[in-house]
């Protein structure tokens, strides 16, 4: 075993032997999940993508996805993709060492892609996590569009836990229902930004004319961390360590503090432990999956709403001034201002709103237009002008 692989086990010996009978245990469990989440569906035409970091969330997903997806899915479909940062000098043997177990236990790719982390407002982790998925998809698209694929589906090792710092990290940066829904069980990718479409410009997305669609999938948002470790130690893999996931990690903010993520982990969870007397992780997962039910039917009423609202929506294109007309649902006062906010921030994103700039207070205010509307003057907010005219409500795309 050379340097490079030196922190993994190949699949040979314990792991080979759990391909051959159901695994129980840990390993048993997240294959009995995976299997859920695959479903009946034919995923001839569709690449499976494990996203692979070499911890022990990716890797006992990896096992138990290659299990899972046995006698259904082609092999040639099943490929692992790992990203290198390059943020530390071990990085790259990590990386090659994760692709090597991926090609071990029966992958029929694994790549390693790398790419140093470009300077952007959303900090080490977010931009980080950007260029990660960008990447990814880039790769995923070459290999799909190669063998005439019509589908891409990512699966990702995100755990309860991950999903309960996801929502405290929601909550400190003030949070929507939308931002407490947290991490989505499933989520449709831009296949230029790898960003869900929730989360991406519009001018990217009103238009759907992929060659091959791009999802993702987090179908252990269920499983706690701790079953991932097990299921590595049934499995016969050892994960890699990543420092970088610790306090005193040369990761820092710019601010010289630790990571959020990292903090929330080793520092509030713990405490929040200990204040209430119980694990507060599986509180806040529920919490997410809660938000997440709200968040979904809200939206669908919003969809329909603004379905029969939308002027011109044949020949609108982007760049063009976007209006609303409310009078053919009666009246517009009856829409709830929760439905009717959904409306007003959909349709600003079409025209070309700033997603990460935009406030509740911004929010309410467009719903005003129509909700408490006593002659009020045109609204600024982020990247549009919104204005009511002659009784529409109409966004137009500014350079603010």
């Amino acid at each position: 075993m050379t340097d490079a692989i030196a922190p993994y086990i190949s699949a040979t010996g314990r792991s080979k032997e759990l391909w051959n009978h159901d695994a129980g245990g840990a390993l048993g469990g997240i294959q009995l999940v995976l299997k859920d989440c695959l479903g009946d569906d034919d995923y001839t035409d569709t690449l499976l993508v494990v996203a692979l970091s070499g911890g022990p969330d990716s890797l006992a997903l990896a096992a138990g996805l290659l299990r899972a997806a046995s006698r259904r899915v082609p092999a040639g479909n099943l490929v692992a993709l790992t990203v290198d940062h390059e943020w530390r000098a071990e990085s790259a043997s990590e990386a090659a060492a994760a692709a090597k177990c991926a090609r071990d236990l029966g992958y029929a790719q694994a790549k390693v892609l790398r790419a140093q982390i470009p300077e952007t407002g959303a900090g080490p982790e977010g931009s980080a996590r950007e260029m990660r998925w960008r990447l990814m998809t880039r790769a995923a698209l070459s290999i799909a569009r190669e063998r005439k694929l019509k589908s891409i589906h990512f699966f990702t090792g995100h755990t309860l836990d991950d999903q309960a710092e996801t929502v405290l990290l929601r909550l400190g940066r003030g949070a929507s229902l939308l931002a407490l829904s947290a991490m989505w069980p499933v989520d449709m990718l831009d296949s230029t930004s790898g960003l869900p479409r929730r989360e991406e410009p519009l001018e990217n997305s009103v238009k759907n004319d992929e060659d091959v669609l791009v999802w993702i999938s987090r179908p252990l948002l269920g499983v706690r961390r701790e079953t991932t470790h097990e299921a590595c130690r049934q499995a016969g893999l050892i994960p890699a360590h990543d420092p970088t996931n610790e306090l005193e990690s040369e990761a820092k903010t710019a601010a010289g503090e630790a990571l959020p993520r990292v903090a929330i982990r080793q520092r509030v969870l713990p405490e929040l432990r200990r204040a209430l007397g119980q694990d507060p992780a599986p509180a806040l997962a529920r919490l997410a999956e809660q938000a997440y039910s709200d968040e979904m039917y809200l939206q669908v009423e919003a969809a329909e709403v603004l379905d029969k609202v939308f002027m011109d929506e044949a020949t609108w294109d982007v760049g063009q001034p976007l209006r609303l007309d409310f009078s053919g649902i009666g009246k517009a006062r009856i829409v709830p201002r929760p439905i009717l906010r959904r409306v007003m921030y959909r349709a600003g994103r079409w025209a070309g709103m700033r997603a990460g700039d935009v406030t509740m207070e911004h929010l309410e205010s467009v719903t005003d237009l129509v909700h408490d509307w006593h002659g009020q003057g045109p609204l600024d907010l982020p990247g549009v002008q919104v204005s009511r005219e002659n009784g529409q409500i109409v966004f137009r795309k500014t350079g603010n």
